[in-house]
């Protein structure tokens, strides 16, 4: 796959080489293209790259030092000892890269403070760019997350690698835009898998088929953050399957909250989970009005479409699994995903104007799909998400407005009404005063 974008996070690669040192910590999930962003921002540079793989401490020098020695037969019993070696032997400007870092720590845990020690008395004087990279974000979160973290206030860069937002990914067809975009949610490898066509039947063949190289994408993920993935899966089924608050979740698992709380938690830490309150809360940190819902737009189609049948699929029995995909990939999933999608949009929207505000959803008396605020201005954004088959009309904007005339904490603000469409809009709607987003371009300025 062609490399594109990512100009942000190679501009500020850029800016860190040009100091006399620097140590970078870059992040992110799996698939999102770390590894490429890297080998990338490496071409050109006097480097050492190496990617760590899961094993035991002994095999990981055994490979280092052929690394650093060029193949030549020298063994370095430390890493101290290994990246003093490729040092010495360079006297201009060059960049260590270690990429996995958190399997090199897992099979020793001291080496974090040994690569301190290091930094410490010989690297961040040697005119050195040092970048430990992985994709275990508890671990590297605890290599500079807290003062007795032992990389702690010593890294001018703490990276976190993103899917591409979803402008980044449109095509000319923006409907199918949006429907990859509900699949891929913008990592970079499962985008290189989609062959254009119908999305639909690019899930199936990559998540529901013998061989499909996705079939067991969502706890190869876990595993990377966890050991006992049992209770992770259950709580991500039972999210992608609608059940949000915390009361939802409790009925269908038949635990207790406080049960279920350190595991979300633990999702949460990751970016998997997220917490989500109306956006009109008055004191969010005190209120217990949450949901509960999976980030990551593959993870929640794997665990909706493909985590429950997939005892089914490994026996080539995938029937029932792709009926429920035909079925439901629209209501279920890609009508959930646009909403994120129109966020996004009216947020450039906004932006573009120099208007501040803050995002989310409303529920309540009713539901609504996206409100912006503008404090400043006493300004909301008050907004209609429909992924449909039929131009949005008169009806639709209707029934918003009556759902925003029981919203009592908009009191006091002004209402702009807008309402996103993929299949346009009935002209009954001109001369409405909405905003309509056709596309996610804005019809009426």
């Amino acid at each position: 796959m062609e490399f594109f974008g990512r100009e942000e996070e190679m501009s500020l690669l850029n800016t860190e080489f040009d100091k006399d040192c620097s140590l970078v910590i870059i992040k992110g999930r799996r698939r999102v293209g770390k590894s490429r962003l890297i080998e990338e921002f490496l071409r050109g540079k006097e480097h050492l790259y190496y990617e760590v793989d899961s094993e035991t401490r002994q095999s990981i020098l055994s490979n280092l030092s052929k690394k650093v020695s060029g193949g030549l037969n020298v063994k370095f019993n430390t890493w101290s000892d290994a990246l003093k070696y490729y040092v010495s032997d360079r006297p201009g400007k060059k960049v260590i890269a270690i990429d996995e870092f958190q399997y090199a720590v897992r099979a020793d845990p001291d080496l974090r403070v040994e690569i301190q020690a290091l930094w410490d008395t010989f690297l961040s004087k040697s005119n050195v760019m040092l970048i430990l990279c992985g994709s275990s974000l508890v671990s590297m979160n605890n290599l500079t997350g807290g003062l007795k973290s032992p990389l702690y206030g010593r890294n001018s860069l703490d990276l976190t690698v993103h899917p591409f937002p979803f402008r980044t990914t449109v095509t000319e067809d923006y409907k199918k835009s949006v429907e990859r975009y509900a699949v891929t949610g913008g990592v970079p490898y499962y985008m290189s898998l989609m062959s254009g066509n119908d999305p639909v039947d690019d899930v199936i063949r990559m998540t529901m088929e013998t061989g499909s190289p996705l079939l067991n994408e969502g706890e190869y993920l876990l595993g990377s953050e966890f050991r006992n993935l049992s209770s992770y899966n259950t709580y991500l089924k039972t999210i992608a399957n609608g059940h949000r608050t915390m009361e939802k979740i409790t009925g269908a698992v038949e635990a207790p909250s406080e049960e279920i709380l350190p595991y979300l938690k633990k999702l949460m830490e990751i970016g998997m989970v997220e917490r989500i309150l109306p956006v009109t809360e008055a004191k969010p940190e005190k209120s217990r009005n949450g949901q509960y819902v999976i980030s990551d737009h593959f993870m929640s189609l794997w665990f909706r479409f493909v985590y429950p049948y997939r005892n089914a699929i490994v026996r080539t029995e995938n029937d029932v699994a792709v009926q429920n995909l035909r079925d439901h990939f629209i209501d279920a999933h890609v009508a959930f995903v646009f909403e994120s999608v129109c966020r996004e949009e009216l947020r450039r929207y906004l932006r573009g104007r120099g208007i501040a505000a803050e995002y989310g959803k409303y529920w309540g008396k009713g539901e609504i799909d996206l409100i912006a605020l503008d404090k400043k201005n006493k300004v909301a954004y008050v907004c209609e998400c429909k992924y449909h088959s039929k131009p949005l009309g008169m009806s639709e904007l209707n029934v918003l407005m009556q759902k925003t005339a029981a919203v009592k904490e908009l009191a006091g603000y002004s209402i702009q009404y807008c309402l996103f469409s993929v299949s346009g809009f009935m002209d009954n709607l001109n001369g409405s005063g909405a905003v309509l987003f056709d596309n996610g371009e804005p019809l009426v300025p």
